[in-house]
């Protein structure tokens, strides 16, 4: 299988030729997606640098990256029809039918990305917020972890008043200073 550097040095080496008949086999899969050929083209780059998909060494990368954007596109295909769609009573076509609007609750790579942003932000928040109450910081933790009561007074040798007292120092110092809920 292509390491990352072999993966760019084969993308390097592509030719002029080599690209157009990227292109053209990218418009091809597109057509059944809601996206370009450069959309699906970068898809398929990035599964191959992701290590997503592995290129085996005996095959072009031309032919690799067309492999990946036909499957991109039937796995997308299978998806949507196994997601259903819905018609919306909203909204009409621009030839005045109504919308046929793809049912599928699985998020997608943007949204994925945004919610791991918010998290990250969040948990920089509360770090910031605890930074110079330990207990605190410690029982946030766990939570995030999903640990149980049991197992987070355990693990921070907390009696049971000790745990509760701290959750209560942690709800107030957020109730202040996020008064309005999450804005951070």
């Amino acid at each position: 299988m292509f390491d990352l550097e072999e993966i760019r040095s084969a993308l390097d080496g592509l030719t002029q030729s080599d690209l157009v008949r990227l292109r053209r086999a990218g418009s091809k899969f597109a057509l059944a997606l809601d996206c370009t050929a450069d959309d699906l083209i970068g898809e398929a780059v990035c599964s191959a640098y992701s290590g997503a998909r592995e290129c085996r060494r005996d095959l072009p990368i031309l032919v690799f990256l067309v492999g990946a954007m036909r499957s991109i596109a039937w796995n997308a295909k299978v998806s949507s029809r196994k997601a259903g769609s819905e018609i919306s009573l909203d909204a009409t076509g621009t030839d005045g039918h109504p919308l046929v609007v793809l049912k599928c609750d699985a998020p997608d790579a943007e949204t994925l990305v945004l919610r791991a942003d918010d998290t990250a932000r969040r948990i920089a928040a509360l770090e910031d917020l605890f930074a110079d109450d330990e207990p605190a910081l410690l029982v946030i933790m766990a939570d995030l972890d999903e640990l149980s009561k049991e197992e987070i007074m355990v693990m921070n040798e907390m009696s049971e008043t000790t745990y509760n007292s701290t959750r209560t120092r942690i709800r107030r110092k957020m109730e202040r200073r996020f008064p309005n809920g999450w804005t951070a």
